[in-house]
Parts: structure tokens; sequence; C-alpha cells
């Protein structure tokens, strides 16, 4: 019983197939009608220019653009039977939008009219895409979903989704079980094998996704096509920069991320310093703080406020000199991927010295910030999160020092060649 078992099993997941309903009539071979030009005849094989079928698109879901290529790239299977204007005859070649048939009698078409062919609806196998590389792991079953969808409202297949094939495979279960009316040999008796299977991979660089699908016929195991596309799969709001800081702040112009002037009402100020940088560099960025009058949890900080992904990154590194030495404190903050008004602050203190010091922080070590668990957050307009730290969700960063850290003192704090690292 389990050797039987294991074998329908095998067969359901190499044939991609899906059960139709038991003691019916077989229902009549779908057709599809399609239009075309025909552009030579020689012999018996005719070459016509086919007009794709057109799916409805959507200018702000690139998924569509994909169902209109797995749409072009179906409809003609080297192989298949079809019908040109009720003559039977043979897919032989296809060049793009231009097949070759081979018909069943010589071919008496002239060139340039307009015919139509005939072929069978093809049943198609939707398999899980994976994600190679990326911080979205769920691309992949949302660009599925998307897909599926797409190609069903299209009417151009009969769709299986691999995930049905579970109930079809637990339903044979429970007949070898003798506890159903039905035998496993009448369900084996009307299944249906699948023409082809559809499957991919998606790889994520920089908010780009790299789509690489496949059509593959079941009955050869031959890759019959390619569908191919490089995209944004998500608004551009959700995207975040996914690459490198190096930031020496010697450019004439400062990244506008960078939070510049008066802050917390003149406690500090932050601006570009032309005079003077780390490793003999001209410029750095300067913050002038003031805590002797300020509140005891004052964070005076050099904020930059683009939002990132930083999930590739090992950590932070940065040079950093204060007038009096100071306890630094640098403050990553993350917000949560299901509710973006929820974040914690994850946090690291490091000394400063009067000359310039390379300071690096792995993410390993940065622990949450209890100031901002106690009310922080709500003085920030957000609310204190699940603290699990998620390095693809990174709001802003910072680099300072907190009043409560240090004496109630006036002073200067400078940074500079601040980078993320991998090492």
């Amino acid at each position: 019983m389990k050797n039987l078992s294991a074998i329908i099993i095998t067969f359901l997941l190499c044939s991609c197939i899906t059960p139709k309903e038991p003691d019916r009539a077989p229902e009549p071979v779908k057709l599809l009608f399609i239009d075309g030009i025909v552009q030579t005849v020689s012999g018996n094989d005719v070459t016509v220019s086919i007009k794709m079928p057109d799916i409805q698109k959507s200018t702000d879901n690139p998924v569509s653009e994909l169902a209109q290529q797995v749409v072009n790239r179906s409809v003609f299977i080297e192989g298949i039977k079809t019908e040109v204007n009720n003559i039977a005859g043979t897919v032989k070649e296809v060049r793009g939008s231009n097949v070759v048939i081979t018909l069943a009698a010589p071919a008496v078409f002239a060139a340039n009219s307009s015919v139509k062919l005939k072929i069978p609806k093809k049943t198609l196998a939707v398999v899980d895409f994976e994600v190679i590389r990326g911080r979205e792991k769920a691309a992949g079953r949302v660009t599925l979903e998307g897909l599926t969808s797409l190609l069903i409202d299209s009417g151009q297949f009969t769709i299986v989704e691999r995930s049905k094939l579970k109930s079809v495979i637990n339903e044979l279960q429970l007949s070898l079980s003798g506890l159903t009316k039905e035998t496993p040999e009448k369900i084996i008796g009307n299944l249906i094998t699948a023409d082809l299977i559809l499957t991919g991979t998606l790889a994520e660089i920089s908010g780009v996704w790299d789509i690489n699908l496949r059509l593959v016929n079941v009955r050869t195991g031959e890759a019959v096509a390619a569908v191919t596309m490089k995209t944004p799969l998500f608004k551009p709001n959700e995207l975040r920069d996914a690459t490198s800081l190096n930031e020496d702040f010697e450019g004439s112009t400062l990244t506008p991320a960078w939070s510049i002037g008066y802050k917390a009402k003149g406690v500090f100020v932050i601006k570009t310093d032309k005079a003077k940088g780390a490793d003999n560099s001209k410029q750095s960025m300067r913050m002038d703080f003031d805590f002797t009058g300020s509140p005891k949890d004052m964070l005076a900080r050099i904020e930059n406020m683009k939002k990132r992904d930083l999930s590739m990154f090992s950590g932070i590194e940065f040079y950093v000199k204060a007038e009096p030495q100071v306890i630094g404190h640098l403050r990553i903050l993350i917000s949560d991927r299901d509710d973006p008004n929820t974040i914690d602050a994850w946090v690291a203190l490091f000394e400063t010295e009067t000359d310039w010091k390379l300071v690096r922080v792995s993410f390993e070590d940065i622990f949450i910030g209890r100031g901002w668990v106690k009310g922080g957050a709500t003085k920030f307009g957000a609310k204190a999160g699940k603290q699990i730290i998620d390095l693809s969700r990174v709001e802003a960063f910072s680099i300072g020092a907190y009043s409560e850290n240090n004496p109630p003192v006036k002073g200067t704090i400078w940074i500079d060649k601040v980078r993320f690292y991998t090492d």
C-alpha cells in the first residue's frame, strides 16, 4: 500500500496534473482561434504571421507584461497540432510571431491572405518561483499569484496550480485507506496531464528585480521558451537604497538626506565644516551642541534620513572627534514591515577623542534603545515595535551624543568618511 502511494505521489509531482469530475462524460477539447496573415507558401509548408492575443495590462504593474510574454511564447509550440482554415497541420517552427506549419495537404493559400488558425487550449502548470537573491523573500509568491491571476483571466490556458496538487495527493491517499467509495484506479483514470510547466527565479539588486522564467514541455522535458525581465516589482516609495555609503563630505553640495541646520530650538546645529576633515581631507560634518540647559533626554545628532536596506552589510564605520571628549551615540531607526509607523531605535555607544578616531560598529553589537521604548518613539511620532532587527527596513541613522550619557557641557562633534562595510 505504501509503495502504491509513493508511486502515485511521484507521478503527480512529475506530471503536473489536475483532477476532473468523476462519472461525467469527457469535456470536448477547448479550442482557441488565432488570426494570421500568410507570408510564404512552399509545398505543404505555410508561414503565417499571427496576431498575438492581448491581455489586459496595467501601466503600474510589471507582472502584466510578464503575463503577455508568457502568452506570446506559448500560443504556438513546435510539434502541436493545428488547423489553418480547417486544414489540419502541425507546427514545424516558431520564429517570434511567425509560425511555420506543415499541412496534411499542399498549401493553397495566397501570400498576404488572411487565415484563421485553430489550436487546443493548453494546460499550464504554474510552479513556485524561487527568490535566489533579495530582501523580499515573499516577492516570489506575490509575483506568482499576480501572474497566475492574469493568465487565468487571459483565457489562453487551463491553469494548474502546484498548491492544488496537495489536495489531489490527499484525496488519493484517502482513497488508498479504503474510506472512500472511489478506487484509486478510478481517480487516476480521470487525471489530465499538463502540457507546459511555468517555473523560474527572481533576483534583486538595488531594488531592480531580474526575473527569469521558463516554459517547459511536460512530455519532452525541453525548455521551449524563456521569459526575462528586469524591473522594480514594488512601488517607488517601497524601494530602499541597498548600495554602500562612502560619504567624505568633500563635494560642493551636500546629499539632501543629511539633516542640517538648527535643531531642538537651538540645542544643536549641524553644518559642513570646510576647514578640517579626517585623514588630511578638507571637509567634514560638524555639530555644535549645548547640554548646559537642555532636557536630560536630549539626543544631539547628525542624521541621515534616507530609507535603506542594509541587510547585505555587516556594520558601519566612521571617523569622529569631539571637543571636549564625550560619549558618542549611534542610533539606527528600523521600521516594522507590516506597519511602517512602528519603529524601534537600535543604538551603540562609543568614546571620542580630541583627535580623529576611527569607530567601527558591527550591527551584531547594537542594542535596543530603552529611552525610545519608554517614550522616545512617541516624541518621534511613532510607536515602539517588536524589538526585532530587520536591516532591510532602516528608516534613518544618526551619529551624535546623548545628554544622559554626558555632563552638561557645550561642545562640538565632527564626523567624516562614513561608510557601511561587509568584511
